[in-house]
C-alpha cells in the first residue's frame, strides 16, 4: 500500500522536531521507527528523536517500592523527573510524544493514592514539556499488561491510569489511548487463537504489538487512513524492508548520541553509568545525513 500527500497533517503544522519520552517499550522505538514510516510515505521530513529509557518511572518511587527491583537487577528505577529538564535542553522538541505507566503500573499501589502519583507526575511532565518551548504534547494510555491472571494488579492499575488518561481530553489534552485498542484486538484473535499474545513476557511488546502502538498515534492523533496496512514496510509501494531498517538505523544513531549527552542513572543504556562513552550528536548528526541519503533514492 503506498500512500501520498503534499501537506502535513494539520496536528503536524508548524512541526519540525517529534521527540518521544518512555520506558524502555518506547526506547525498543519499533513503533517510532514506524510512525517516522509513515510520514516519509506522505513525503515529510519531520525529524524523529527517541529518548525513551528502560525501567523509567514517571512517578517518582519511594525506597521500599524499589527494593524488589533493586534486589534483582542492581539499580533503582529511574524516574523521568530526574532528567526531564535536560532531555528537553537537549533535543528541543516542537511536538513531544510520552508513553508511560508500565512501570508505574507495577510498582505504585493499586488504590487511589498510586493513580494520584502518576497523575500528578503525568502533569508536570506535561506542564514542563510545554514552559521548554514544547508546541504540543502528545500522551499515550500505556499498553496492556498480559496476565495468566486477569485482571492482575498491574493491569487495574494500567486500566485506571488510561481511564485518566483519556478523561483529561475533555480539558483539551491530546491523549492516545493504546491500552483499550489493544485490549480489544488481543481478546478478539484469542476467541480463535487462544495462545496468541503481544507480549511474551506480558510487558513488552512484540512488533505485533508496536504496530498496534503506531496505528493508534497514526489513527488518532494524525487522521492517518491506513485501511488494511499491518505493517510499515507496506506503506512503501517499492522497497519497503530496505527503507524501514534504515530508518531504524538513523534513530538508533540518534538515540546512542542523544542519551550520551543528557545522561541517566540507569545501568546498560547509553549515557548511564559505567557505559562507554556515546557518539557525539555532531557524528550521529553526520551518520543520520548519510543514512537519509541512503533513503531518498529508495523513496521514488
Amino acid at each position: 500500500m503506498s500512500l501520498k500527500a503534499s501537506a502535513a497533517p494539520t496536528p503536524l503544522a508548524g512541526i519540525q522536531r517529534i521527540v518521544f519520552l518512555g520506558d524502555s517499550i518506547t526506547q525498543a522505538g519499533d513503533y517510532v521507527t514506524d510512525m517516522e514510516c509513515w510520514l516519509l510515505s506522505q513525503g515529510q521530513q519531520i525529524e524523529f528523536i527517541n529518548v525513551g529509557l528502560a525501567s523509567e518511572t514517571a512517578a517518582d518511587l519511594l525506597p521500599e517500592e524499589n527494593a524488589d527491583h533493586l534486589k534483582k537487577f542492581g539499580f533503582v528505577r529511574p524516574g523521568i523527573r530526574a532528567r526531564l529538564d535536560r532531555a528537553l535542553a537537549a533535543t528541543k522538541p516542537d511536538l513531544v510524544v510520552a508513553c508511560y505507566g508500565m512501570n508505574d503500573g507495577s510498582s505504585l499501589p493499586n488504590n487511589d493514592t498510586g493513580l494520584k502519583r502518576f497523575s500528578e507526575a503525568i502533569t508536570r511532565l506535561r506542564d514542563t514539556a510545554f514552559k521548554a518551548g514544547a508546541k504540543q504534547v502528545v500522551l499515550c494510555t500505556p499498553p496492556i499488561h498480559d496476565s495468566a491472571h486477569n485482571p492482575d494488579p498491574h493491569e487495574q492499575n494500567l486500566v485506571a491510569f488510561s481511564q485518566w488518561l483519556i478523561s483529561k481530553r475533555a480539558e483539551g489534552w491530546n491523549v492516545v489511548d493504546i491500552h483499550s485498542p489493544m485490549r480489544r484486538e488481543i481478546d478478539e484473535i484469542r476467541k480463535t487463537n487462544p495462545s496468541f499474545e503481544f507480549q511474551t513476557d506480558g510487558v513488552h511488546p512484540n512488533r505485533k504489538g508496536h504496530w498496534v502502538m503506531a496505528r493508534e498515534i497514526l489513527t488518532q492523533f494524525l487522521g492517518a487512513n491506513l485501511g488494511a496496512t499491518t505493517s510499515a514496510e507496506s506503506f512503501f509501494k517499492n522497497n519497503g524492508p530496505a527503507i524501514r531498517a534504515l530508518v531504524d538505523q538513523r534513530r538508533r544513531a540518534l538515540f546512542s548520541a542523544y542519551m550520551g549527552s543528557i545522561g541517566h542513572a540507569r545501568p546498560g543504556v547509553p549515557g548511564g553509568p559505567g557505559q562507554i562513552p556515546a557518539p557525539s550528536l555532531s557524528e550521529a548528526t553526520a551518520q543520520a545525513s548519510q543514512i537519509a541519503e541512503q533513503i531518498s533514492p529508495l523513496l521514488k
